[in-house]
């Protein structure tokens, strides 16, 4: 039996190298850090991603993937620098998809998702900003004979926005776990409030809430994130019913999170967690660093499903 299982084992490693050897060789990840571009077709036209990597060198082909997502600098170079020490540490794959100004350059194409058309209309899920991530993640895979089935995502202020919907409006993305950092705003778990501040005018509204509620979302906030007055502080009418500062809005999200779970009576997966700082995606990372890659082994793929 173990010889069968053996001979098994090996004939699909052999025909996941076979199918590696077919792919886009755009998508092989070198040791150390580089870059590669995805097109994702959206809006009638492709546009480009850079991916921007760190693959530690002793980092197989069991390792962790982990994505970051960058803020609204739209800075993915540099959140790639910040998270490679601790690419090296937890022996992770780091990947950070730039949504550049150029090709994504309205907030409902980056923080939102690409989920409504600006007449408030749902765009088809292939075009959505979070559904690139799932075809990088397939073609990291692939291209390089990864054998993860999940990802984590980490998301930092424009980013945590980005990770948060991605969790609401997707819950059944490949993340095993989603850490939303110092978001400016929120999708409310509230269907009576549109989209983006809410979950209005999505199809199938409540079935997405039932089901985000039981994965695995952590909201970290910076304890002294609380400047009223912070020059990138979302201020649409929205945004600003939610609180008076990022602390204020992000347990107020929770909250509300909580409470739905309760009125549905179903489980309720998220955690909120509080560290010192401010709005500081350096200083958010080590503790965003401490719950994904193999820091979430405890979480694994039981929350993914």
């Amino acid at each position: 039996m173990n010889a069968g299982r053996t001979l098994a084992a090996g004939a699909v490693l052999a025909l996941v190298a076979s199918l590696a050897q077919a792919s886009d060789p755009t998508y092989r990840l070198a040791e150390g850090s580089g870059s590669f571009l995805h097109e994702h077709h959206t809006d009638g036209r492709a546009r480009k991603i850079t991916v921007w990597y760190h693959r530690p060198h002793t980092a197989g082909a069991d390792a962790p993937v982990v994505y970051v997502m960058h803020g609204r600098g739209r800075n993915g170079e540099t959140y790639r620098r910040h998270w490679t020490p601790h690419a090296e540490r937890g022996q992770f794959i780091l990947l950070v998809p730039e949504f550049s100004r150029a090709g994504f350059g309205r907030i409902r194409q980056y923080q939102f998702g690409n989920v409504m058309r600006a007449d408030g209309t749902m765009m088809p899920d292939a075009e959505w900003s979070f559904t690139a991530l799932e075809n990088i993640f397939d073609a990291v895979r692939l291209a390089n004979v990864f054998t993860a089935t999940h990802y984590d995502i980490y998301g930092h202020s424009a980013g945590g926005q980005f990770v948060h919907r991605m969790a609401l409006v997707m819950p059944a993305a490949r993340f095993r776990v989603a850490v939303a950092a110092n978001a400016g705003s929120y999708a409310m778990p509230d269907p009576g409030i549109r989209y983006p501040y809410g979950l209005g005018g999505l199809e199938s509204a409540n079935e997405r809430l039932r089901a985000a509620l039981s994965r695995r979302l952590i909201v970290l906030l910076g304890s002294e994130d609380i400047d009223p007055d912070h020059p990138s502080l979302p201020r649409a009418p929205e945004a600003m019913a939610q609180g008076a500062h990022r602390f204020e809005r992000g347990k107020r999200f929770f909250d509300g999170a909580r409470s739905a779970a309760g009125q549905l009576g179903v489980p309720f997966n998220w955690s909120i967690e509080i560290t010192h700082g401010a709005h500081s995606d350096a200083q958010m990372a080590s503790a965003a660093a401490r719950r994904v890659g193999r820091a979430n082994g405890a979480n694994d793929d039981a929350q993914a499903k």
